[in-house]
């Protein structure tokens, strides 16, 4: 099955979409990284077991440091003789993780108990350190000893011996309480005790001896062999006369106490295989170590050559996606990443071919192009004089004559603007006229007012003068009647009569004036009201005349304007030869690879022709319109050329026309020595 078409294995998919998101180095990275855990871990655990096999030799030593002390005490306890407990307490104090304080304790106690001399006593301090010896042989673990040589010679020294001891001095010291009988019974049990532990401590002191390849083992187990002797012999002479005085332990005791070396030699085996565990884990680590070490060297040399041959591949793909086809260093080997160089490379070489064959048929179709350009541009060239000369021409013959209509439009314009000011002229005199008529028929209506107030005060002077007639004939009656007394009164009465009167003929003359005046001012206000309502009519008319030549104003303006429109776009005819060539500068073929930078993006194009002025090219895939603002890059003949531009139109063969905007002095250098060099080809 093709790995590169199956569906990937189940149980390897979690894996897969873990290493999917990595990249190839990361991935060895990894690798090495999880290989390197369970390393790490049983690395560990390996010097964790050393470690605790090591503590275990430690502990049974400090045991041995113990027991030194303890089997000597023993010994003596057993002979009769003072029992050293200085030296068992300072041991048993220097080991307090052995847990022997409260059996030492005991140990002491017995010996201070009255009688410990006594075979009695010397049982119970013998078996007080009985217990001592088992308690220290368990807290140590002597007696869980993994070797056979060393656990042999422990159980020789720390089960048998006291075992033997012990009973020697059971044996010396029998229970006075007992029938005879049963004292006998009990001689001959601890008689078979001396004997099985006789038997125990020959057999031990074989197998160790047996079971060790040290050397002078044989020779420091002795001391075992001698004890054994001596327990043998006892419980002869205990079983010879089992009814006869109890054997004397003391032979026993010294024998054990010659055995002293056999601890040296245990200690020895203990030691030895202490340090056989430490060369054991020293070798296993350094072997560890140098593997580990081995491996992250092999492993970083596969990392580094992996991740170099990838950046290589990577790189070699990246240039040729980049249409960069020059020869780059590839992966080399026998593995997969080689043969992708391999493959890389025969791909670039063949790139390399084609795009040489794609440039040479560019270059022949330059060369077509060019051949076309120069024909087209020679018929262009004759095509825009002829126009040229026939658009002036038009458009010289077509400005004289819209001049001339321009001239009488502005004599009619300046005949219409002679009229309004004119009519403006009678309007503001008429305007005059009829405001100082107002005020005249304002002041007749005025003088009407005071003419019917002098009337109002005439008549009421023709009042008083009436009264004051009266008033003069009763002063002349009362005259009458008063006699000669009243002569004088009647002269004054008759004097104020004819005042009276004259008063009263000069206000009728004065009314018949004013009534006059009355008739005459109305007379005036209806000759003035008839005067402002003829002067409002010349307003009315002059008003129109004013409306009419506003109108004719407008008029020619509005002609005026669409003249002026006229000649300046038949003005414009005198350029249309540009027009028909769209650009200001010849504009040649390019046929270059270009960029185009619009909207933020950059599109690869090929420059189809340029000018100073403009420029054609591809789109590339950009979306542009007429008016958007674009940067193009292009290389011309060895120069750089780089301008902003303005699409100024869509062409219908997929290309874009745009207008150089600003260009610097070095693109125009660039186009122009393009230009000129296919110009002078």
């Amino acid at each position: 099955m093709d790995p590169s078409t199956s569906a990937p294995p189940l149980l390897l998919r979690p894996a897969l979409a873990l290493t999917a998101r990595l990249r190839t180095s990361a991935r060895l990275a990894v690798l090495v990284a999880v290989l390197l855990v369970p390393t790490a871990v049983a690395g560990t655990t390996s010097a964790h077991l050393l470690g605790g096999q090591v503590a275990f030799a430690a502990s049974e030593r400090d045991g041995v440091a113990v027991l030194r002390p303890a089997l000597a005490s023993l010994a003596a306890a057993a002979a009769g003789q003072e029992v050293p407990v200085g030296p068992l307490a300072a041991a048993v104090e220097g080991h307090p993780e052995l847990g022997a304080g409260d059996a030492l304790d005991a140990v002491r106690a017995a010996v201070a108990a009255p009688g410990s001399t006594a075979p009695a006593g010397r049982l119970a301090v013998v078996e007080a350190l009985t217990r001592l010896v088992a308690q220290v042989g368990d807290a140590s673990r002597l007696v869980l000893d993994p070797d056979l040589d060393s656990f042999y010679a422990m159980d020789a020294q720390v089960v048998q011996l006291p075992r033997a001891l012990a009973a020697a001095a059971r044996a010396a010291a029998p229970d006075p309480t007992l029938a005879p009988d049963r004292a006998v019974a009990a001689r001959a049990v601890e008689a078979g005790a001396l004997a099985g532990a006789a038997a125990a401590l020959r057999s031990d002191v074989a197998a160790s001896v047996r079971a060790s390849a040290a050397p002078g083992l044989a020779d420091g187990l002795d001391g075992l062999l001698a004890a054994a002797a001596a327990a043998e012999a006892l419980s002869g002479d205990l079983t010879a006369d089992l009814d006869g005085p109890a054997g004397d332990p003391a032979v026993l005791a010294g024998a054990a106490a010659a055995a002293a070396p056999a601890l040296d030699a245990l200690d020895g085996l203990l030691a030895t295989r202490a340090d056989g565990l430490l060369a054991r884990g020293a070798l296993t680590l350094g072997a560890t170590g140098a593997g580990l070490l081995v491996a992250v060297w092999l492993a970083a040399a596969v990392w580094w050559r992996t991740r170099r041959d990838v950046a290589l591949a990577v790189g070699a793909v990246t240039a040729i996606a980049g249409h960069d086809l020059a020869p780059r260093p590839l992966p080399a080997g026998g593995d997969e990443l080689a043969a992708i160089g391999a493959a890389v490379e025969r791909a670039r070489v063949e790139l390399e071919r084609q795009d040489a064959a794609l440039g040479a048929a560019e270059a022949a179709r330059a060369e077509q192009q060019l051949a076309h350009y120069r024909e087209q541009r020679a018929a262009v060239r004759q095509a825009r004089e002829r126009a040229q000369s026939v658009l002036d021409a038009t458009a010289e013959a077509v400005l004289g004559e819209l001049r001339s209509v321009v001239g009488h439009v502005d004599g009619v314009d300046g005949s219409a603007r002679s009229i309004d000011r004119s009519v403006r002229d009678v309007d503001e005199v008429a305007r005059g006229v009829v405001a100082r008529a107002e005020e005249a028929d304002r002041i007749v209506a005025a003088l009407g007012g005071s003419l019917r107030n002098v009337a109002a005060v005439a008549e009421l002077v023709a009042g008083v003068a009436g009264q004051t007639r009266l008033l003069a004939l009763n002063a002349t009656i009362e005259a009458v009647r008063a006699g000669a007394a009243g002569q004088g009164f009647s002269v004054v009465a008759s004097e104020v009569k004819q005042l009276a009167t004259t008063t009263a003929r000069s206000t009728e003359e004065i009314t018949t004036t004013i009534a006059a005046l009355e008739r005459d001012a109305a007379a005036v206000s209806e000759a003035i009201t008839a005067m402002a309502e003829g002067i409002g009519a010349v307003d009315r008319v002059s008003s129109a005349l004013t409306g009419v030549s506003q109108d004719q104003g407008r008029l020619v303006d509005v002609l005026t304007a669409r003249l002026t429109e006229a000649m300046d776009r038949i003005g414009t005819l005198a350029v249309a030869g540009e027009e028909l060539e769209r650009r200001g500068d010849e504009r040649v073929p390019a046929n270059e690879p270009a960029v185009l930078a619009a909207a933020g993006a950059r599109h690869e194009v090929r420059l189809l022709d340029v000018s100073a002025s403009g420029a054609r090219c591809t789109t590339g895939g950009a979306r542009l319109r007429p008016g958007d603002r674009v940067e193009l890059r292009a290389r011309l003949g060895g120069h750089e050329l780089e301008v902003r531009a303005r699409v100024a139109r869509l062409v219908d063969d997929g290309s874009v026309g745009l207008a150089l905007l600003d260009p610097s002095p070095a693109a125009l250098r660039a186009v122009g020595a393009h230009v000129g060099a296919l110009l002078a080809a």
